[in-house]
């Protein structure tokens, strides 16, 4: 004789775990990242557009301030050019005449050009 099944059968097997649920779905987080993602962009390309109307700004601030700045730098090599006609008049005193003759010649044969001299920080020949 064989064994048969108690009527109405057998407890279904308990084969899942029974965890609970932890935090909100997956779908809650997926939107809630984009959302955040999202405001981030937003904010990026509203300081991309700050910084590039900035410049824009500062651009036309120099193209009005150029006139003003090439005049301040114009006084700057006339008021320099000046106080070296000045230096070479007081070493000039001091010289004798064949000298001062040699000092005072031209060095430059074509006069169409004004050339302004150079001026570069360098030690002083009688600060040695």
């Amino acid at each position: 004789m064989q064994d048969l099944p108690p009527i109405g059968g057998y407890d279904p097997v308990q084969w899942k775990r029974n965890v609970p649920s932890r935090g909100f779905r997956p779908v809650i987080y997926f939107w809630g990242i984009v959302g955040f993602m999202s405001f981030g962009f937003y904010r990026f390309y509203q300081g991309v557009d700050e910084q590039r109307e900035l410049s824009r700004e500062k651009q036309w601030a120099r193209f009005y301030l150029q006139p003003l700045l090439l005049a301040e730098e114009d006084r700057q090599k006339a008021r320099r050019y000046f106080a070296e006609k000045a230096r070479q008049d007081l070493v000039a005193e001091s010289m004798s005449p064949t000298r001062r003759a040699k000092f005072e010649e031209e060095v430059y044969e074509d006069k169409s050009k004004f050339r302004f001299p150079r001026f570069r920080a360098t030690v002083q020949p009688n600060d040695r």
